[in-house]
């Protein structure tokens, strides 16, 4: 190395093989600090000073160790490449392949009363931040030679880690933000084409800004950073639109794969932005799909609509901060929509809003149906199978007290007779005349009335009305749930959007869709005794409400001869991947064409039901009917659905 004036003592120029037995341990003010302190209310999230303890909620879950991907860089960084930059006009010495890098401004630290007056901690922390980058590419940055020469230190690094190192200019150490610079050149030391230079300011704001060991990357008060103030970022507004897509773009292209990105990202902040809505940020979800934990507080979200952007994007997310902004004020009961839009979220600024039982609830439901499986049956709190069991034995025993507790003045219930359906497969019940004469009357069939009037006054409303209907009805006596539970297929799922009764949330509440298909006798009024044996399907639509904490919304009833339980049992069936599969598919088994597995066909069903409104039995005829090409599905729809019957169509 040249020599240089001012050369300090022999013992601060000794290097760090020599001083590193005397390291202490740097203080937090030596790690990762952010711009500046947090104003207002809510959170924070990284080793700022000031942050908020809304940092523990949003980062407590525990992170697997992660790694990150390549994607193509457009428009401000289209011809960014991936990786550091080659150091241009740097001093390398050729034998060695180092380049020498000075750093100043660090002698005034508060590690300067250590021993060697706090070189030996800079240094290593020079080597842990500049390891620390967002990059699939793990490498583990050491400075090869040091000495102090007057104020300055004198670094020797390889040359394909020089820009890791230089990215630490500006950075916060000790106390005090430390200068990096190649020697003999401008600051940053950053050679290359525009672009690249861009990308590499770019990356070097997000690698200060991130966390390794938490996984989180800190974007807040993204218009005080000082580097992106020196680049005047936000005083054009053009610019200020771009930088963020920008930013997300580089973060992409840091990593080999998406799995390596979406584990080392786990957490970010972009608390205090003045944002007031998602369209400067809008990729987040298409950078990040996984993220588990975000800070949007102390922004000027005033509505759910400009949250909306966002809705049903984050599956994975756990928690999410919105403290201090508008949004609190304007629309109090805005948690409960944000819980919904949020299947897995946990906690809603600070405040826990589902336990890991409800998620494991809910990642419980089974797979829809098809051709047959056991029941889908999801519930919250034992609330759905207590309505079951309590209604089945109203309907039994006292239906006046049943109408009274669950229905109100908005409940909806019809009931239709179907005539047509088929018999008991076995034979175990012969019945020579049906004799509808107790149903008929108010069947609301509707493939059979037609006519307005009649369908409107066969729709009957509020609990009086219900329990008159009721009440026409002969007596029954149900199979019992608990020793014959497999004479019935019941099913049970989350229903979003149910009417709230109280009116104070306009986009709906979450209630209960549960489907029963079971049997009952119906009883000689004067003996007591089963006379006839029927099946029935029984639709309901529940709410909160009512004295029991439960309201039906809408209650619809299919009475039907008597049709067996044999569908019910999937022990009875074996499907196209049963063990009887590779003998001759049982009458009803779809005939799937080759490598169309049973879970594929179901998915093609319920998207084919989705943009057709067809009722799943609908959508798998027509699916096998076109070999289950699913455009053609579509095709044969559009020709044919002006004949279809109503029936053909889910109900609105």
């Amino acid at each position: 190395m040249v020599a240089r004036a001012n050369r300090a003592s022999k013992n601060a120029s000794r290097g760090p093989a020599a001083t590193r037995r005397d390291r202490t341990k740097v203080d937090r003010d030596g790690d990762l600090s952010m711009d500046g302190p947090v104003k207002g209310r809510g959170g924070r999230v990284g080793k700022a000073s000031g942050a908020s303890n809304a940092r523990k909620d949003l980062t407590a879950g525990k992170a697997k160790g992660g790694i990150l991907s390549a994607a193509s860089q457009r428009a401000i960084l289209k011809h960014a490449g991936a990786g550091d930059v080659a150091m241009l006009g740097s001093r390398t010495v050729p034998s060695r392949g180092l380049t020498e890098l000075k750093v100043t401004n660090w002698n005034k630290s508060k590690a300067s009363t250590n021993p060697d007056g706090g070189v030996s901690s800079l240094i290593s922390w020079l080597e842990k931040k500049a390891s620390n980058r967002l990059s699939s590419r793990v490498r583990t940055v050491k400075i090869k030679k040091s000495q102090v020469e007057g104020e300055d230190l004198i670094v020797s690094v390889p040359a394909e880690d020089a820009g890791a190192v230089l990215r630490l200019d500006g950075w916060q150490w000790a106390g005090v933000n430390v200068k990096v610079e190649r020697i003999g050149g401008d600051a940053g030391g950053l050679g290359g084409s525009k672009t690249e230079q861009t990308r590499d300011m770019i990356k070097g704001v997000l690698e200060r800004r991130y966390n390794i060991e938490s996984k989180f990357l800190d974007l807040s008060i993204l218009r005080q950073d000082e580097k992106l103030k020196e680049q005047s970022i936000f005083n054009v507004r053009s610019t200020a639109g771009k930088f963020f897509p920008a930013m997300m773009r580089v973060l992409e292209g840091a990593f080999e794969t998406a799995k390596d990105k979406d584990e080392a990202v786990q957490s970010v902040s972009l608390a205090n932005n003045e944002l007031s809505d998602l369209t400067a940020i809008s990729t987040l979800p298409q950078t990040l799909p996984k993220l588990k934990n975000l800070d949007l507080s102390n922004n000027k979200f005033e509505k759910l609509g400009q949250l909306a952007l966002w809705k049903k994007r984050f599956y994975h997310l756990e928690q999410i901060i919105l403290t201090g902004n508008p949004i609190e004020q304007a629309e109090p009961d805005y948690a409960s929509s944000i819980i919904q839009w949020f299947p897995n979220l946990r906690t809603l600024n600070g405040i826990q809003v589902r336990t890991e039982e409800d998620i494991a609830n809910r990642s419980k439901v089974p797979d829809l149906p098809f051709p047959i499986r056991s029941p889908a049956f999801q519930d919250e709190g034992g609330i759905a199978e207590g309505f079951i069991r309590n209604f089945i034995a109203g309907f039994d025993t006292d239906r006046a007290a049943l109408t009274a507790m669950y229905y109100d003045e908005q409940s909806d219930f019809s009931y239709s007779v179907n005539t047509q359906a088929p018999r008991d497969p076995s034979n175990t019940e012969q019945t020579e005349k049906q004799e509808w004469g107790d149903y008929i009357k108010n069947s609301r069939n509707l493939k059979k009335i037609s006519q307005l009037p009649a369908r409107q006054n066969r729709l009957f409303r509020g609990p009086q009305a219900v329990s008159d209907v009721f009440a026409a009805f002969p007596k029954t006596k149900h199979a019992d749930l608990a020793t014959e539970a497999k004479k019935y297929m019941i099913e049970a799922h989350i229903q979003p959007g149910v009417p709230d009764p109280s009116g104070a949330s306009q986009s709906g509440v979450d209630g209960f869709f549960i489907s029963i298909h079971g049997e009952f006798d119906e009883l000689d009024s004067a003996t007591g005794q089963p006379k006839k044996k029927r099946s029935f399907d029984r639709t309901f639509i529940l709410g909160p409400g009512g004295p029991s904490g439960v309201r039906i919304v809408n209650d619809i009833l299919t009475v039907r001869a008597y049709g067996g339980a044999q569908a019910f049992d999937p022990d009875n069936f074996e499907g196209a991947n049963g063990p009887a599969a590779a003998a001759s598919a049982p009458e009803g088994v779809p005939q799937l064409p080759a490598g169309l597995s049973i879970e594929m066909a179901e998915q093609m069903c319920l998207e084919l039901q989705k943009q057709t409104r067809m009722t799943i039995g609908y959508a798998k005829e027509c699916l096998e009917q076109v070999n289950w090409d699913f455009p053609t599905a579509l095709q044969a729809f559009e020709s044919v659905k002006a004949n279809l019957p109503p029936d053909a169509f889910v109900a609105a």
